[in-house]
């Protein structure tokens, strides 16, 4: 079966709130890596949202400049966003896609995606569910607290 695009490459890196391609307007901090990382990632978050059954989807933060990073207020210092290896993706108000993703371990397992804990995810204006194909010591539930 064929993986259905819920989330493209070019929506990637398009910034949320200016609705700019991060690629054009960070030239010198965009390289091939980090576009074969993206492509690899959404490889896997596409497959994992097509079994949990969502069809379409938002991104509030895909690629991160190290600039950008740096000004992005609870940021990880070495986020994977940085490396094209984390997407936060809209949330409800209720977190009903945190929650559905973090009651899916076998499948964040099977196709090695972490979630960050829901109490980290949680925005004044919007909330997200953040995915990442970062390395981890193993865990049964895949969701971490940073």
């Amino acid at each position: 079966m064929k993986t259905k695009e819920v989330i493209t490459i070019d929506m990637y890196f398009i910034d949320f709130i200016t609705k700019k391609d991060r690629r054009k307007e960070y030239p010198s901090e965009y390289n091939n890596d980090i576009l074969n990382n993206a492509k690899a990632l959404l490889e896997k978050v596409n497959a994992f949202l097509n079994e949990i059954g969502i069809e379409k989807a938002q991104i509030s933060s895909g690629w991160r400049p190290a600039s950008v990073n740096n000004k992005t207020t609870n940021a990880a210092k070495k986020s994977f966003h940085m490396l094209g290896m984390a997407i936060d993706i809209l949330d409800n108000g209720n977190q009903d896609l945190a929650k559905l993703v973090a009651n899916s371990p076998v499948l964040l397992k099977k196709y090695g995606l972490w979630m960050e804990e829901m109490n980290s995810t949680k925005g004044k204006n919007t909330n997200w569910c953040h995915l990442d194909c970062g390395n981890r010591t193993d865990r049964s539930s895949r969701v971490f607290k940073p």
